[in-house]
C-alpha cells in the first residue's frame, strides 16, 4: 500500500511541472528528463493560418534544481527551442530563442508567423535546455489554425 501511494504521489509531482495551453502534454513520452519548470501560454489558440499574422507565445521557466554547476542560474547557453512538426518528409521549421542568463527564473514573450510549410495537423513542442540538460517540455497537438 505505502508503495503504491508513492507511485502516485510521483506521478502527481511530475505532471505539476509542466504548465501550459489545455490539451497540451508533457515530453515523457520523448524520453525526456525534464525536471524544471516550464509554462507555455498563446494566443491565438490554435495558432494563426501560416502568412504574416502572429500567434504571441509567453514562456517562463524555472531552472529548477539544476545548474549547480554555475549557481543554479541559467548559463549563458540556455535556450527555448520551438519546434513545428507536422509533414514527416518536408521542412518542418524551428527556432530557438535565448533565455537571460544569471536568474533562476525567465519570463519572454515571442511573436511567431506561422511558418508555409505547417499543415493543419501539426505539433509545436517548447524544449527549455541549459548545458546540455533539458529543464522543461511541453507540446500541442493542433488539427486547426485560427484564420
Amino acid at each position: 500500500m505505502n508503495k503504491n501511494f508513492s507511485f502516485i504521489f510521483l506521478l502527481l509531482a511530475m505532471f505539476s511541472m509542466v504548465k501550459a495551453n489545455d490539451n497540451w502534454e508533457n515530453c515523457f513520452t520523448d524520453g525526456l528528463n525534464v525536471t524544471g519548470i516550464l509554462n507555455v501560454q498563446f494566443t491565438p489558440d490554435p495558432i494563426t493560418s501560416p502568412g504574416s499574422k502572429v500567434t504571441t507565445f509567453n514562456i517562463t521557466g524555472d531552472i529548477g534544481n539544476l545548474g549547480a554547476a554555475h549557481g543554479n542560474v541559467f548559463s549563458n547557453y540556455a535556450v527555448v527551442t520551438v519546434d513545428y512538426m507536422s509533414c514527416p518528409e518536408g521542412s518542418n521549421p524551428a527556432y530557438k530563442f535565448p533565455v537571460p542568463s544569471g536568474q533562476k527564473q525567465f519570463e519572454m514573450e515571442v511573436d511567431i508567423a506561422t511558418h508555409s510549410s505547417v499543415l493543419q495537423n501539426h505539433v509545436i513542442t517548447f524544449r527549455l535546455e541549459d548545458l546540455g540538460e533539458d529543464i522543461g517540455c511541453v507540446k500541442f497537438r493542433r488539427n486547426a489554425f485560427t484564420p
